[in-house]
C-alpha cells in the first residue's frame, strides 16, 4: 500500500514539475505578434459586424462603432459583413485588426423567417 502511495506521489510531483517548467520562461522572452505600442487588451476578441465604406470604422452586430487602428488590414472588405479577430482599446474606442473573414448568410426558403 505504501509503495503504491509513494509511486503515485512521485508521479504527481514529476507531472507538476514538468508543467511548471513549460510555463516559466526567460523574463524577456515574451512573443509579440505586433511590436507596436498596442497594449490595450492582452486577449484577442472575435467580433462580427460591418466595415464602413471607407474602411476606417467597424460597426459591430450590437450597434457600436469602433475606429480601426490599422485600416490596411481590412482593405478589400469595405462595406461587407465580416468577422474580425482583434485587440480592443475601450478607452479610445479603437480596435487593432489581426485577421478578417468574410461572413456570408444565405437565406433559405426553409428558414423559420419564411414560415407562416
Amino acid at each position: 500500500m505504501t509503495k503504491r502511495m509513494t509511486v503515485l506521489l512521485a508521479a504527481v510531483v514529476l507531472t507538476s514539475n514538468v508543467a511548471l517548467s513549460q510555463e516559466t520562461g526567460k523574463p524577456n522572452s515574451t512573443k509579440q505578434d505586433h511590436p507596436q505600442t498596442w497594449t490595450a487588451s492582452t486577449k484577442a476578441l472575435t467580433v462580427s459586424g460591418k466595415v464602413s465604406d471607407d474602411g476606417k470604422l467597424f460597426a459591430t452586430d450590437i450597434d457600436s462603432d469602433w475606429a480601426i487602428n490599422n485600416p490596411d488590414a481590412v482593405k478589400g472588405h469595405e462595406g461587407r459583413l465580416v468577422t474580425i479577430k482583434c485587440y480592443v482599446d475601450p478607452e479610445k474606442n479603437k480596435i487593432h485588426v489581426l485577421s478578417v473573414k468574410t461572413t456570408q448568410y444565405a437565406a433559405m426558403h426553409s428558414d423559420s423567417a419564411f414560415r407562416r
